[in-house]
């Protein structure tokens, strides 16, 4: 190898050499730019993925909240009927318990008027039967005096004299045949 070509080759492999340089410069710089590009690309992506998905869930939401709407309807307004039904249900019944309230109340009130009844007619017979027995034991006392003295009598040996009393003595007399007049009360 001849030093012109040496020089040649030397000259050649430092062309090559700085071209490499170049190209090795170029793509750092394009690796450096890939880099930053990718990493506003990765902090981009989550608003990206987001607007995405926004975008993709108003259209298909729209599409979507129409069918469940549509699907959710009938079941919603069945259960709508149903409380209401049973709502008018509960009306209904609330208002046939306050009836048999007032109903009830009407029925104790008149109950309680002839209890009150009941007992008064009772007083009422007690009390008199209290009056009738207070007068008949007024008429036994009386009675009894009468009852006392006409055993006395039938125990008694005594007559009618004219019209007058008399009663048989120990120490007859001759008229009324040993019968005696009892004086009478002054």
């Amino acid at each position: 190898m001849q030093p012109d070509d040496l020089k040649k080759a030397a000259v050649q492999t430092a062309n090559l050499v700085e071209r490499l340089s170049r190209i090795s410069q170029d793509i750092a710089e394009r690796n450096h730019q890939a880099a930053e590009y990718l990493q506003r690309t990765t902090q981009a992506a989550p608003d990206m993925f987001r607007q995405a998905a926004n975008a993709a869930y108003g259209n298909i939401s729209s599409g979507t909240l129409q069918a469940v709407r549509s699907g959710l309807n009938e079941p919603l307004e069945n259960f709508q009927r149903s409380v209401i039904d049973h709502i008018n249900s509960i009306q209904r019944t609330t208002h046939e318990l306050i009836q048999a309230q007032a109903s009830m109340k009407a029925v104790i009130r008149k109950l309680s008027l002839l209890v009150a009844g009941v007992l008064a007619t009772m007083l009422l017979a007690i009390m008199s039967g209290a009056s009738v027995l207070w007068h008949y034991q007024g008429v036994i006392a009386k009675n009894q005096i009468q009852a006392d003295l006409m055993r006395a009598y039938n125990q008694a040996d005594v007559t009618l004299c004219d019209g007058q009393l008399c009663a048989k003595v120990d120490k007859p007399r001759k008229n009324y045949e040993g019968y005696v007049p009892v004086k009478p009360r002054q």
